[in-house]
């Protein structure tokens, strides 16, 4: 089903405001868009800015600490936060970002350089909380009851000097076995992870993970299975993937458009780009830790 995403676009120009008052955003402008985003989980701004400075110190303004993005993404404009989607032409699947791992962004941003000429390409976005809302009971007790085991080869700072394997620690619930390998300059441990788990700000469960991306666009995962051992039923795939399908938006690029996305309740990817788009420029920042989520009093009824 071909569904427009359903929100209304945020009209703020803040190469304007900065002109005028030399604030990026009033007080007023910045509760509203937290009151959107807390609410709907997903925020999208209208030509918000022509001037890559001034973007990155919006998203400053949400932003306490941002990710270390996957090598592959090349880095844009001399920002290390600021860095390309990935590269071809293929459809990527429903997946929240980095969900496989401790390092999961809160939010990933996706800003319109300049949008494709064919309008192939377009966004896809799933609300994991409307999703777990439509499965089967059935379904929603097999990820209830096990949680997902992700084992990963995370590549480190090849600087660092020394052979063989030893043990590592890592501060974070989850994480099984870890070891650091110096021969191949590579973290290695399991992640144990519920598939599904409580959304931020609105006290309600949302299914949003990393199950079905295919594991060859993820060489730092090398295996990915339920704790258990078993494997998802073709059945409950199939649920998922129908009921999924149906609730999926697409956004459609306008050059200087923002899109702000709850990365821990939404699922994003994106369709097929035509083999001859050449314009389509989009690039991405990940918020690892916002700088709202522990304020007081955020949540929604």
């Amino acid at each position: 089903m071909k569904n427009k995403f359903a929100t209304d676009k945020i009209k703020i120009n803040i190469d304007y405001n900065l002109k005028k008052s030399s604030k990026i955003l009033s007080q007023k402008e910045h509760e509203d868009i937290l009151k959107k985003f807390k609410k709907n989980g997903v925020v999208i701004f209208s030509n918000i800015s022509s001037k890559i400075q001034n973007l990155s110190k919006f998203v400053d303004l949400f932003s306490q600490a941002y990710s270390h993005d996957a090598q592959r993404r090349k880095i844009r404009f001399n920002n290390r936060n600021i860095r390309n989607v990935d590269v071809g032409y293929n459809k990527i699947l429903l997946h929240s970002e980095t969900s496989f791992s401790p390092s999961r962004p809160e939010i990933i941003w996706f800003y319109c350089v300049k949008p494709p000429k064919t309008n192939s390409g377009k966004t896809i976005l799933c609300d994991g909380v409307d999703l777990w809302n439509s499965l089967s009971t059935h379904t929603k007790t097999f990820f209830l009851g096990d949680p997902v085991c992700y084992s990963l080869k995370i590549p480190i700072n090849n600087k660092i000097k020394g052979k063989g394997k030893r043990p590592w620690f890592l501060n974070n619930p989850g994480v099984k076995n870890c070891y650091l390998n110096l021969d191949d300059k590579s973290i290695e441990f399991k992640y144990v992870k519920f598939a599904v788990e409580e959304a931020n700000y609105i006290n309600k469960l949302c299914f949003s993970n990393h199950l079905f991306v295919p594991l060859s666009s993820e060489p730092q995962i090398m295996s990915r299975k339920m704790y258990n051992g078993k494997i998802i039923p073709k059945k409950i795939e199939d649920e998922i993937h129908e009921k999924a399908n149906k609730l999926t938006k697409r956004i459609t690029w306008v050059k200087n458009d923002l899109v702000m996305i709850d990365n821990i309740r939404f699922m994003h990817g994106r369709e097929n780009i035509n083999k001859n788009e050449k314009e389509r420029d989009i690039i991405t920042m990940q918020t690892s830790k916002s700088k709202f989520r522990s304020e007081p009093n955020n949540k929604f009824s």
